[in-house]
């Protein structure tokens, strides 16, 4: 990534990152000024939800200062394993709040409220949904088109936050129709803490595996193989290896040319491999390819 690029990326992902942080102090704050005056345990705990994902916002906002770096002597591959770290803590802070809805879920179930949720719960809970469902989507966008893992496992976080407040919505519904729901305030959380804990885990499975070094897919390690062996003069690949590095594939291999080749020649289908790895392979952001005769 060149210097440009990478303040590119450094002030975009900041931009959405900070649009959410906003956003998701505004709704915080109403979800839990609604929930007291409204009466809507759902509600609060789902405020809590949201302010979850501004602490996730400040470690993105942080974070990003530090993997979009060059590399550097001390980083000779970069920094992007740092996005993977906060991803990770994204995953973990995901899974941290469900057990959190979990247990208030059980208390609003073993002691429902007397009085339904007010109308004004009903109201936060929709503008929650739609808020942070258009937030989420754009933040996947913005991922998808940076290739950033942090940025789509905070899309994950805010997808969560807009279906958890589904539940709150359908609560109250039901509560003003018929005052006897009103024990659906902490069944529904049940249900929805289950959902958020599962995208906890979605998020920090495949942090972990780069993390440990995990090799990139078969069909990945079958396509780089492909590549290197189209060009011309190179007899086959052996001892082909990869692992991600951040959001790409580092991949290192051995080829073998002709043992009577003139250096030179050979030299110059090495490069020529790494140029197509770099140029086709998918996700490739580092290649390392040694020479051997045969």
């Amino acid at each position: 990534m060149t210097g440009s690029g990478e303040k590119e990326t450094l002030r975009r992902t900041t931009r959405i990152t900070l649009a959410g942080f906003i956003l998701n102090i505004l709704l915080s704050s109403f979800k839990l000024a609604g929930g007291i005056l409204s009466n809507s345990n759902a509600l609060v705990a789902d405020g809590v939800h949201s302010l979850s994902d501004c602490i996730t916002d400040v470690a993105i906002l942080i974070g990003a200062k530090f993997w979009t770096r060059p590399s550097d002597v001390n980083h000779p591959h970069g920094h992007s394993r740092i996005e993977t770290l906060i991803s990770g803590f994204i995953g973990f802070f995901v899974v941290i709040t469900s057990v959190y809805i979990a247990w208030k879920s059980f208390g609003a179930i073993m002691n429902p409220a007397e009085t339904p949720p007010g109308w004004p719960a009903f109201a936060v809970a929709v503008i929650a949904i739609l808020a942070k469902g258009i937030l989420s989507r754009w933040t996947f966008r913005i991922s998808r088109e940076l290739k950033s893992a942090a940025l789509a496992a905070n899309a994950m976080h805010q997808r969560s936050d807009a279906l958890s407040s589904i539940p709150v919505a359908v609560v109250v519904l039901a509560a003003r129709i018929e005052p006897s729901l009103i024990v659906m305030d902490g069944i529904g959380w049940v249900i929805v803490s289950l959902f958020i804990f599962k995208l906890g885990i979605d998020i920090i499975r495949p942090a972990l595996w780069q993390l440990s070094d995990t090799a990139a897919p078969p069909e990945i390690i079958e396509e780089l193989r492909r590549i290197a062996l189209s060009v011309e003069g190179v007899k086959n690949v052996h001892n082909l290896r990869t692992r991600y590095q951040g959001d790409g594939v580092q991949a290192d291999m051995h080829i073998v040319v002709d043992g009577s080749m003139p250096l030179e020649e050979a030299f110059f289908i090495l490069k020529k491999v790494e140029q197509d790895l770099y140029l086709m392979g998918p996700g490739v952001v580092d290649v390392m390819v040694r020479l051997e005769p045969g």
